[in-house]
């Protein structure tokens, strides 16, 4: 089931030609962990909070330099 997925978010499909900034990618993955279980499986899920946190620790380190 791919129903309302975000398939560029847990890898399965490209981006369209802008790349988006890493807040935006922060806010997009936030918004579809908040779907939570009733659009992702669990696996999916956990790929999705691993991506956050990925992106909130580089998102960090270059503010802070």
């Amino acid at each position: 089931m791919t129903s309302g997925k975000n398939l560029r978010l847990l890898g399965r499909e490209k981006g369209p030609g802008r790349q988006p900034t890493i807040q935006e990618i922060i806010v997009d993955l936030q918004r579809e962990i908040e779907q939570g279980l009733a659009v992702y499986s669990e696996q999916e899920l956990a790929i999705l909070e691993r991506k956050l946190a990925e992106y909130e620790t580089l998102l960090e380190r270059m503010l802070s330099h």
